[in-house]
């Protein structure tokens, strides 16, 4: 091995190793809830799709409502265990606050078997075959939750299953306080 070799491998190694390092023990440190989002402080997003139930909706339906969207799957344990907060929520401020699911990577029929076994809180679920609306909305992985004034504007995006803490205080946020 030539000196030059050897002196190349003590140049590459550490700058290879050290940023690298760096990265995961910042990285791994963090908790994944924290992550921003961009549309926090923004319009929600325009989208329309059509209900489980086979009707269609548009965002345009939420105007002048707070509103709660829940991104959910079949499949997602943390979504069960978060579905009776949220069939309190929508019980709660009936008339006061819209609640909208969408079904992510799931089929109709698991999401209405979930319905069936867990409860439906009569809100439109919709379907995202496409994912056009979880890729706008920037949905990592469910269940997730948005939280829009009346104004259209998110106000603020949960990741995991929602707390009756975190629920508690984003409602009172968007003025709904009890």
């Amino acid at each position: 091995m030539s000196a030059r070799g050897g002196l190349l491998r003590w140049v590459a190694v550490p700058l290879l190793v050290v940023p690298v390092t760096w990265l995961l023990f910042t990285g791994l440190g963090r908790d994944p809830r924290d992550i921003p989002s961009p549309l926090v402080g923004k319009p929600l997003p325009a989208f329309a799709a059509t209900t489980l139930e086979g009707e269609e909706f548009s965002s345009q339906a939420l105007a002048g409502r707070p509103a709660l969207i829940n991104v959910w799957a079949s499949w997602c344990d943390p979504c069960i265990d978060e579905h009776p907060l949220l069939l309190a929520a929508a019980r709660a401020y009936a008339g006061e606050l819209s609640v909208i699911g969408i079904v992510h990577h799931d089929s109709a029929d698991g999401a209405r078997g979930f319905l069936a076994r867990y409860g439906d809180g009569g809100w439109p679920d919709l379907l995202d075959p496409s994912d056009r609306i979880a890729i706008d909305l920037g949905v990592i992985f469910p269940p997730e939750t948005y939280f829009v004034d009346a104004s259209g504007i998110v106000r603020y995006r949960h990741l995991g299953p929602l707390t009756e803490e975190v629920l508690a205080q984003q409602l009172a946020a968007l003025g709904l306080d009890r």
